[in-house]
């Protein structure tokens, strides 16, 4: 510290002790003797006659709320001391619609001994297959749709906007030949390459069934144990 920091740092002690002296003096002198509380009994109306403390014990009374029209009518914290204008509309935006559903019914599995009810699906617009018991929503964009009812050949889902819709389920089967044209039955080729190529679809399509229908017992079983059922098999 310097010299010149250390002659006023005294300077400012000297005046502070000087300050502290003229205030005991003052004391002393008799400044703030003439103020005393007043005894009970003196001056005037109920106020002075009220012991001290008694206001704490009296619950507040808030004034009717017409008190505070001009308030209302011309609030503090808008600059034009205009009220704020209420949007008719609330002020919030519209929801979006849900999105449409867009899957497809491949396959039911009802066991009621054991109150499992699950629906295999076909998510078209994410093209790939899906399990879900009742009461699980779709994923993706189609989320807002919830499985809530599965029967033998349909199933039910209901969206956030409490709309329902019905999907049926999807057969292989191939649609009957129409009427007044009759089909003539294809000539038999000879030998065992025609035997081969007309026994070969329907062993396929016996194949793609059993594959399916393991698929949805392993899915099945997943969902027991509370996993995702396992992808479909990439062809």
């Amino acid at each position: 510290m310097n010299v010149r920091a250390a002659r006023l740092t005294t300077n400012a002690l000297a005046g502070a002790c000087g300050l502290l002296l003229l205030l005991v003096i003052a004391q002393y002198a008799g400044l703030g003797r003439g103020y005393h509380w007043s005894a009970d009994g003196e001056g005037d109306g109920e106020a002075a006659r009220a012991p001290v403390g008694a206001i704490d014990q009296k619950p507040v009374q808030m004034p009717p709320f017409s008190s505070f029209a001009a308030i209302e009518a011309h609030p503090l914290f808008n600059e034009d001391r205009e009220p704020t204008p209420v949007d008719a509309s609330g002020g919030d935006e519209a929801a979006p619609p849900p999105s449409p559903l867009n899957v497809a019914l491949t396959g039911v599995i009802l066991d009621e001994k054991n109150h499992v009810r699950i629906a295999m699906l076909q998510d078209k617009a994410r093209n790939e297959s899906i399990a879900l018991k009742v009461g699980m929503p779709l994923e993706g964009d189609q989320a807002s749709w919830t499985l809530v009812d599965v029967q033998p050949r349909s199933v039910v889902f209901r969206n956030s906007a409490n709309e329902t819709s019905e999907i049926e389920l999807e057969t292989a089967v191939a649609p009957p030949p129409k009427a007044g044209r009759p089909t003539r039955p294809a000539a038999k080729p000879a030998g065992n390459q025609g035997k081969a190529e007309s026994t070969a679809p329907g062993g396929d399509l016996a194949k793609r069934i059993e594959e399916r229908r393991r698929q949805m017992r392993e899915d099945a079983e997943r969902l027991r144990k509370g996993r995702k059922p396992a992808p479909p098999p990439k062809r």
